[in-house]
């Protein structure tokens, strides 16, 4: 099995939008070349410092799979009772996308962290994980 992996530095904004409102078929149209926009409402997050995403692409006998893995920390309120897809943009302006309207949606581990009696702030690490043919899908925004 072999594999490739892309780290995608400077990430300086997340967002996260309602997944039933995106269009259809955004990783099929991906991967046909056409561009992708996302056109809905989205929701900015307050990330405290370094984001991470990393995409790990493997392929195997049964074809290719990527996996996609993003880090951050904030003290936002985030979703939890409907699906949702994540946006994040990096310094160069390129946003990317991870889930769209179809199944399987991403999934999301919070770990909840308090802050320390010197004053510092309660935030909790969020990361988002996410494994499709294409899970890592550049986006206009």
């Amino acid at each position: 099995m072999n594999s490739q992996c892309i780290s995608l530095p400077g990430i300086v904004e997340v967002r996260w939008v309602d997944a039933r409102f995106l269009s259809p078929n955004m990783m099929a149209k991906h991967n046909a070349g056409l561009p992708v926009a996302v056109m809905t409402d989205t929701t900015p997050i307050i990330i405290f410092g370094e984001a991470v995403c990393q995409a790990v692409e493997e392929h195997d006998n049964n074809g290719r799979v990527e996996k996609t893995t993003l880090t951050f920390m904030t003290n936002s309120v985030l979703p939890r009772h409907y699906e949702v897809a994540w946006l994040f943009r990096q310094a160069s302006g390129q946003w990317w996308l991870i889930g769209t309207k179809e199944p399987h949606y991403p999934t999301v581990k919070i770990t909840y962290h308090s802050g320390e009696p010197s004053g510092e702030r309660a935030v909790h690490t969020v990361e988002i994980t996410h494994q499709a043919v294409k899970s890592l899908i550049p986006v206009a925004l």
